[in-house]
C-alpha cells in the first residue's frame, strides 16, 4: 500500500512539473519571439531614419526606438557625467528623477544592474547601466529547476529501489520458510506412517510391513532429513563438486518415490531410466538431486488426483548429459511458459513458485548447464543438458 502511494504521489508530482515546464517553456518562446520582432521593427525604424536625411525622420526613428527598447522590458539607468541619474526606464518602481530620495534609489539599483553586466561608459552621456530582459531572467530558473527535480527523481528511486529490495527479501525468507517447511513434510509424513504401524499390534503390522522394512524406510526417511538440512546449508555458498554420475543419482531418488508415489487410487507410474556409459558430471550431488527431485514433485503435485505417468530418460547430449523430465499432465499453460522459471510463479494454489526457479539456479548458476522448457504433444517435458567433467575423454 506504501508502495502504491509513493508511486501515485510521484506520478502526479512529475506530471505537475512537466505541465508547468512545458507552459514555461512555452511563454519564455513567446518572450523570446515577441523580442526578436520588436528588434526586427528597431533594425527598420534604423534603416527608415538613415534613409530620410529630414531631422523630423531621425527624431520620429529614434524615438520609436525608445518605444521599442521600453517594450524589450531592458532595465535601463542613465548616469549622466554629474553622477545623477537623467534616465530610467523599465525599473520594477516608477522613480521621480527629481525627488533626491527616488534618485538614491536608483543608483543603489545600478549597483544590483551592475553585478550582471558592465556598465557602458559614454564621455558625452555618462554611463549606460543595463539589465537583461524578464524572459532571460527567467531562463535562470530553468537549470535550477531540472536540477531539483533530477534530485527527487534520484532520491526517489533510491527510495523505491530501497523498498524493493525490502520487499523482495521478506519475499525470498518468506518463501525459503515456505519451501523448507515443504522438503521437510514428505519425509516427516512418511516418519508419522511409520510410527503408526509401530504402534498397531505385532500380528496386524505382520501384515503390512515387517521390522527389518521399517527400519530401512525409517533410516532412509532419517536421510533424507539430513540431505533437506544439507541442501539448505548450501544456499548463498560456493558448493564442492565432485565428480557425479548422473544414473546413481536417478537411481537413487527412483527408490526414494517408489514407495512414496499414489499406488491405489488413481495410482502414478514413475519410470527412470539411465542409458548406459553415460559420461560422468561436474556436480554437487546434493544439489543436483535437489534439483532432479523439485522436477520430480512438480510432475507429482500436477498429476496428483488425476493419475498419470512421468518418464525420467537420461542420455548423452552434446557432449555431456541430457536429461528428459516428461509427464502425461495437462501441461504448462501458455500464459506461463514465459515465466515457468522465475520466482513466485506456480499453477498451483497454494504454491510459492520457488522449486523450478531453485532448480534453474542450481543447473545453470552452479553446475554451468541449461534447463529449458520443451514442447511436447502431450504433458510437460523439461529438459536439462548438464556439461561433462573438464578434459573427459569420452567414448
Amino acid at each position: 500500500m506504501k508502495a502504491r502511494f509513493w508511486a501515485i504521489a510521484l506520478s502526479i508530482l512529475f506530471g505537475a512539473v512537466l505541465a508547468w515546464y512545458l507552459v514555461y517553456t512555452q511563454q519564455l518562446v513567446n518572450a523570446l519571439r515577441g523580442d526578436a520582432a520588436a528588434l526586427s521593427r528597431m533594425y527598420a525604424g534604423v534603416f527608415q531614419g538613415l534613409g530620410d536625411p529630414g531631422q523630423a525622420s531621425s527624431d520620429l526613428a529614434l524615438f520609436d526606438m525608445l518605444v521599442e527598447i521600453q517594450q524589450l522590458g531592458i532595465p535601463v539607468v542613465i548616469i549622466d557625467v554629474s553622477g545623477l541619474p537623467s534616465a530610467a526606464t523599465n525599473l520594477p518602481f516608477v522613480p521621480d528623477l527629481s525627488d533626491a530620495a527616488d534618485r538614491q534609489r536608483v543608483l543603489r539599483y545600478t549597483e544590483a544592474l551592475d553585478r550582471r553586466n558592465e556598465p557602458i561608459i559614454d564621455p558625452a552621456i555618462g554611463e549606460i547601466h543595463f539589465g537583461v530582459p524578464a524572459a532571460v531572467d527567467r531562463l535562470r530558473w530553468v537549470p535550477w529547476t531540472q536540477a531539483a527535480t533530477l534530485l527527487v527523481i534520484v532520491l526517489s528511486a533510491v527510495s523505491i529501489l530501497r523498498s524493493t529490495l525490502r520487499a523482495e527479501r521478506e519475499r525470498v525468507w518468506s518463501t525459503m520458510a515456505r519451501e523448507s517447511a515443504h522438503q521437510l513434510g514428505t519425509p516427516l509424513s512418511s516418519l508419522a506412517g511409520w510410527v503408526e504401524i509401530l504402534r498397531m499390534p505385532i500380528t496386524e503390522r505382520a501384515g503390512v510391513a515387517t521390522d527389518e522394512v521399517i527400519a530401512r524406510e525409517v533410516a532412509t526417511d532419517v536421510d533424507r532429513l539430513n540431505k533437506v538440512a544439507q541442501r539448505f546449508e548450501l544456499i548463498g555458498r560456493k558448493p564442492r563438486m565432485q565428480t557425479v554420475r548422473v544414473a546413481d543419482l536417478l537411481q537413487d531418488l527412483e527408490r526414494y518415490f517408489a514407495v512414496r508415489v499414489p499406488r491405489l487410487d488413481r495410482p502414478i507410474q514413475l519410470d527412470i531410466h539411465a542409458v548406459a556409459d553415460l559420461p560422468p558430471v561436474a556436480g554437487n550431488p546434493v544439489l543436483l538431486e535437489w534439483a532432479f527431485e523439485n522436477i520430480i514433485k512438480n510432475s507429482l503435485d500436477v498429476l496428483a488426483g488425476r493419475g498419470g505417468r512421468i518418464e525420467v530418460r537420461a542420455e548423452r547430449g552434446e557432449g555431456g548429459v541430457r536429461i528428459r523430465f516428461m509427464d502425461d499432465g495437462p501441461g504448462v499453460p501458455p500464459d506461463l511458459r514465459a515465466e515457468i522459471f522465475e520466482a513466485g510463479t506456480s499453477r498451483k494454489k497454494d504454491g510459492w513458485g520457488i522449486g523450478l526457479s531453485l532448480t534453474r539456479r542450481i543447473v545453470e548458476e552452479t553446475h554451468g548447464g541449461t534447463i529449458v522448457l520443451g514442447r511436447p504433444e502431450v504433458g510437460a517435458e523439461f529438459v536439462v543438458e548438464l556439461p561433462p567433467v573438464p578434459n573427459e575423454r569420452l567414448a
